[in-house]
């Protein structure tokens, strides 16, 4: 192969891509691409540098999904998306500059039972945030998981952020404009615990396959569990196209859910498309609609947070506490002052 004077994933740290970006270090790497951390030598905050591995850079489908993913995220500025600062191409190597987050992938945080169902609920709400945004301006996502939405540390606490939009698909060409067709009908793309029964029979996605995936995330989330848990691509595939979802109680038996949230889920992971919310918009007010709780125990109790680490600040005094429980606190001191003082008035 004949060498093409462009810069190359390898040799990328150090080098200063566009004249503006210094690149400072590697973040990670995927099958698609590398993402760097780099210092904007205007003396801007730094900011994170993803481009494709070299192999695919002359790849035109490849590189066509990767510019559509820059076009995507540079024409949604909302709070709970990846904000791109910059896109360009170098010598023949397209990146995109987006903000550097820090944080964790919520994949990395729901452990196996959960989250506590009202985290659960407001990371929900802030993903459809996002999703429904990204709708309401003509743009499926089509590759929903929760390894593409990461919780960044804001200054007043975590922020759901959508992620990688590599599969998006434009559904306003009034706004977008005509784009090739990238993916072939009957072609299976996506993550297979994620994927609408339609992505698995290879027929074409729209929002309500991004409603579908929703709702597998809303279930993980509240259970730490998939909808369906089979040991083979082809077991999952066909369990979202036939199996009947369980409830979020058949998995996580020890609490007791609303019906209203159950009702969301199931709706969402509903089979036909045309039973779905037909956006996140959709799914988004009706789980804005749950009353509170929306989970409590077997025994009535609400579900508690896990125990802080050391390190923490330790938590307001009572403010956590069901009224019942500090009722009853205060009566038993009041008896144990009138016993108390019986007994020395004897």
């Amino acid at each position: 192969m004949q060498p093409t004077g462009r810069p190359t994933v390898m040799n990328l740290i150090g080098s200063v891509i566009d004249g503006r970006y210094e690149v400072q270090s590697l973040l990670g790497e995927g099958g698609m691409g590398a993402v760097y951390r780099a210092r904007q030598r205007d003396g801007g905050p730094d900011v994170a540098i993803k481009v494709l591995h070299d192999e695919l850079i002359d790849q035109p489908e490849q590189r066509e999904r990767f510019e559509r993913e820059a076009r995507a995220l540079f024409g949604l500025e909302h709070p709970n998306v990846l904000h791109v600062v910059d896109f360009g191409i170098v010598s023949g190597m397209p990146y995109i500059a987006m903000e550097l987050l820090e944080g964790q992938p919520l994949g990395e945080v729901i452990g196996d039972e959960g989250l506590p169902p009202e985290d659960a609920l407001e990371i929900a709400k802030q993903i459809l945030r996002g999703l429904a945004f990204a709708h309401a301006n003509g743009v499926a996502h089509r590759d929903l998981k929760t390894e593409n939405v990461f919780l960044a540390r804001g200054p007043s606490g975590m922020v759901a952020k959508l992620l990688d939009f590599g599969l998006v698909k434009f559904v306003d060409d009034d706004r977008w404009g005509q784009s090739k067709k990238l993916t072939m009908q009957g072609a299976v793309f996506g993550t297979p615990a994620y994927m609408a029964p339609e992505q698995c029979a290879g027929a074409p996605v729209d929002m309500r396959g991004d409603v579908y995936s929703m709702g597998v995330i809303l279930f993980e989330l509240f259970t730490g569990a998939w909808p369906f848990m089979e040991e083979t691509r082809m077991g999952m595939y066909q369990a979202h196209l036939s199996k009947p979802p369980p409830r979020l109680a058949d998995v996580a038996d020890e609490l007791r859910f609303r019906d209203e949230l159950e009702a969301v889920v199931a709706k969402a992971l509903s089979k036909l498309a045309s039973d779905r919310f037909q956006s996140a918009g959709e799914m988004l007010a009706a789980l804005e609609a749950v009353p509170h709780p929306v989970a409590i125990r077997g025994d009535g109790s609400a579900p508690t947070r896990a125990p802080a680490p050391a390190s923490a600040a330790p938590p307001a005094p009572a403010a956590g506490l069901d009224p019942r429980l500090l009722a009853a606190g205060l009566a038993l001191v009041v008896l144990a002052v009138l016993v108390g003082a019986f007994l020395l008035l004897r």
